[in-house]
């Protein structure tokens, strides 16, 4: 990806344009800019985390599944600063992009759509 992008924004627009609805992500690289979210389970609500600081992306896993009838990126993320210290937690939009390597492994044959979960608060396949 280039420079300056963002990460969840870019990989969901590709996923968009090529009509990939089911896939497995992965990514290396670094960021100018890490934004993440902690999952508060007892209270059902997202607590938003960002870091202005260069970061290695040091893990990544994640999955496009549909949401709304759009390719929609769920993926956890950790990332490594200058002394080997991580932070990590569900990726967000806002990450900005300094380098990434971004492999997108289509699923044929499947399609999984989120839909409201009452027990947890999310979309869920």
């Amino acid at each position: 990806l280039e420079t300056g992008s963002d990460l969840v924004g870019e990989i969901e627009a590709f996923c968009a344009e090529r009509d990939v609805r089911a896939a497995w992500v992965s990514v290396v690289g670094a960021m100018q800019r890490s934004a993440y979210a902690y999952r508060d389970q007892v209270n059902n609500r997202y607590s938003e985390l960002a870091s202005d600081r260069h970061h290695e992306l040091s893990g990544f896993g994640g999955n496009i599944s549909l949401l709304d009838g759009r390719p929609f990126l769920h993926a956890h993320a950790n990332f490594a600063d200058v002394e080997g210290e991580t932070v990590g937690g569900h990726l967000l939009r806002g990450c900005t992009v300094w380098v990434a390597e971004v492999t997108i492994r289509e699923m044929t044959g499947v399609e999984l759509e989120r839909t409201p979960d009452e027990q947890t608060g999310l979309a869920l396949w």
